[in-house]
């Protein structure tokens, strides 16, 4: 059986042949005549692709650092849809393996010769001046090239790159198909820039000494990603990623009641907790969504109360909190994978935040000594609002082992932790399918010595596929609950307090039934309807009488509903007035144009109509050109006016450019 190299690179720069379309025996007798599977034939334009008979598979731009399989004729795609990019996406079931392949073309592909010249010219200034605004080099020499595409996608959730460069396609997490392989191959080159972009804005390291990092990287606005990074001698075959895309806004209850990852009754049962500063850890294994839990309970929250975040690498979307009206300090520690760094160390951190005064404390992961700072100051009483974190862990005695055994926690100490939340992935009957789900919500029992105990609130039902209360919750059982009734003025007995969380849950459940669109269950409605609770609920105090139940009920759906149809009209009008702009803008273009085209160039130029073109001497354009300029500076122009006189500065030069060179 003939061996055949994967890939085959020469360098064709001082070679005539490579402006052919076809491979000539000339090209193949100059590699030495090696079996391949690709060829790569390069300039400094671009690099050719042909399979192993000889048929031409791509043509890339010299700036392009990664390069894309073809889909085959015979896999005939299960969906297709375009990016804001201008990417289109092809999501295709293999018929030879399990899962799905993710096949992109992107624009830059298509560019034309003339156009890849200019970008070339545009290229050689950019090396002089590092100043450009080409599109293209702005994406793949200062952005992160193919991730720009991958990153907009917003059904991407996660992206892994795995060494060596040019013979390991990317793959990725799809929110709708799960893992799926991709047509896309980085190259070297690639990998090796993405190292460098991250020690740069990280300021850590990434070496043999030190061979992991873990950074953050942004494109466009507001797209953000964690990236964790592995290079020799960790990672054998060079340097790898696994790139985790974090939304852009925070997730909600009532986004996840509807994906089916909680229910009310949980979501009423957090919002009571959290109103009275009750602490918490959502765990879970990696993937599972207990950062994004976090998230949405952060929401829950009134805007009232200063919070404190602490994160090694920033996953909650704090810009869309602060926009909310929301009282954030976000503050930012060293890795724990670090020994050393310019960051604070995460424990030095902690102390820091816990001077900053009376705040909740809302903590990224729980990973190294910092767990027994915390644990210390909320045994103390140091903390007197909400604390939670995230911490690797599936089971709530996992969670306490993680804790005390692994991160040095005295066990008294872990009995300040009232709730413990597990997160996991559901699996399929064949496990090709998962779906997030919180599985056990946990409540930490306080009369132990040497063996934790815990109380199960609320457990996972797999045959309903739903979180269904225990009996311990219902009737009467719960120590956290009866803490809370004890401390707080309003509730009669224990009952009560379940329709406090009954009522809590119908509101969420009530919004996400309102909403008219999924737009509505995003966190600037949550935010909203959560002040709306409260102050109803203060003034009218629903637990009093089933009369005041009712009142509560109806102002409260009144005034949801009226929010949301105000919320649509408002929308519709925009939409429709953004449509007549651009309708409008549209009529201006085209008659600009037309006048433009219409009217003599003696009236721009100054020479007689009824001069020959021969004999005519187009005049020096600069002072037409001066007095565009002059008008472009007047405060007085509209942004629409600006952008008229741009056009015709464009138009002048042009015709200036064509008399010339006629004249010449």
């Amino acid at each position: 059986m003939e061996e055949y190299e994967d890939i085959i690179t020469k360098d064709c720069e001082e070679c005539e042949k490579i402006s052919s379309s076809t491979l000539s025996d000339e090209c193949i007798n100059c590699i030495g005549a090696k079996k391949f599977k690709i060829l790569r034939l390069k300039n400094d334009l671009f690099t050719k692709e042909y399979d192993r008979k000889r048929r031409l598979l791509a043509v890339l731009p010299f700036f392009m650092d990664v390069r894309f399989d073809h889909r085959p004729e015979k896999l005939k795609p299960k969906e297709t849809y375009f990016l804001t990019t201008g990417a289109r996406v092809e999501i295709c079931e293999s018929k030879d393996d399990v899962g799905f392949t993710y096949f992109m073309k992107i624009p830059e592909i298509n560019v034309t010769f003339q156009e890849l010249m200019d970008i070339k010219k545009e290229f050689e200034k950019f090396k002089e001046t590092n100043i450009t605004e080409n599109e293209y080099i702005k994406k793949w020499f200062l952005g992160y090239g193919i991730l720009e595409h991958l990153l907009r996608d917003p059904k991407v959730l996660e992206i892994n790159i795995n060494p060596p460069g040019n013979k390991t396609p990317m793959r990725i997490v799809h929110a709708d198909y799960d893992e799926c392989v991709t047509n896309i191959y980085p190259s070297e080159d690639f990998l090796n820039y993405l190292a460098t972009r991250l020690k740069i804005n990280t300021g850590r390291p990434l070496n043999k000494a030190q061979p992991q990092l873990d950074g953050e990287i942004s494109v466009g606005k507001g797209t953000k990603a964690r990236v964790a990074a592995i290079a020799d001698p960790f990672s054998v075959f060079g340097t790898g990623y696994s790139i985790r895309k974090h939304r852009e806004r925070p997730w909600t209850l009532p986004l996840f009641m509807k994906n089916k990852m909680t229910n009310s009754l949980f979501a009423g049962l957090m919002s009571l907790c959290i109103a009275h500063g009750r602490t918490f850890l959502s765990a879970g294994p990696r993937g599972s969504g207990k950062t994004s839990l976090l998230g949405s309970l952060l929401l829950e929250i009134l805007p009232k109360y200063r919070i404190l975040t602490i994160e090694d690498t920033q996953e909650l979307p704090i810009n869309a909190y602060k926009k909310l009206g929301y009282d954030l300090l976000p503050l930012k520690v060293r890795s724990a994978l670090l020994k050393e760094g310019m960051e604070l160390p995460f424990d030095t951190g902690l102390r820091t935040s816990l001077r900053l005064g009376d705040s909740c404390l809302i903590i990224g992961e729980i990973r190294s000594k910092e767990a027994k700072v915390l644990y210390e100051a909320m045994r103390v009483g140091a903390m007197s609002n909400v604390v939670a974190g995230t911490v690797h862990s599936d089971s709530p005695y996992g969670v306490y082992d993680r804790v005390v055994n692994d991160l040095d926690v005295p066990k008294g100490s872990f009995k300040v932790t009232d709730l413990i939340i597990i997160v996991n992935q559901i699996k399929s009957t064949t496990g090709l399918t998962r779906k997030r789900r919180i599985i056990q919500v946990t409540e930490v029992l306080k009369d132990w010595q040497d063996e934790p105990k815990f109380q199960d609130l609320m457990i996972y039902d797999p045959k309903r596929d739903e979180l269904r209360p225990t009996k311990e919750l219902l009737n009467g059982k719960s120590i956290l609950l009866k803490q809370i009734m004890e401390r707080t003025r309003g509730y009669k007995g224990y009952k009560d307090i379940i329709r406090d969380i009954q009522l809590r849950g119908w509101a969420k459940e009530a919004h996400v039934k309102l909403a008219q669109d999924d737009e509505q269950l995003e966190a600037p409605y949550i935010a909203k309807a959560n002040i709306l609770f409260a102050k109803l609920f203060e003034h009218i105090k629903p637990l009093e009488s089933k009369k005041k139940e009712r009142e509560f009920v109806l102002a409260f759906q009144k005034h949801l509903k009226a929010m949301f149809d105000a919320d649509t009209k408002l929308r519709k009008q925009q939409k429709k007035a953004e449509q007549q702009l651009k309708k409008q803008q549209e009529a201006e273009e085209k008659e600009i144009k037309k006048r433009i085209e219409q009217k003599p160039l003696s009236d721009y130029t100054g020479i007689s109509a009824s001069k020959s073109a021969s004999s005519a001497r187009l005049p020096d354009s600069t002072g037409i050109l001066a007095q565009i300029s002059a008008l472009q500076t007047s405060s007085s122009l509209t942004d629409r006016m600006m952008d008229r006189l741009e056009y015709l500065t464009e138009y002048f030069k042009g015709v200036w450019s064509r008399f010339k060179t006629k004249d010449e």
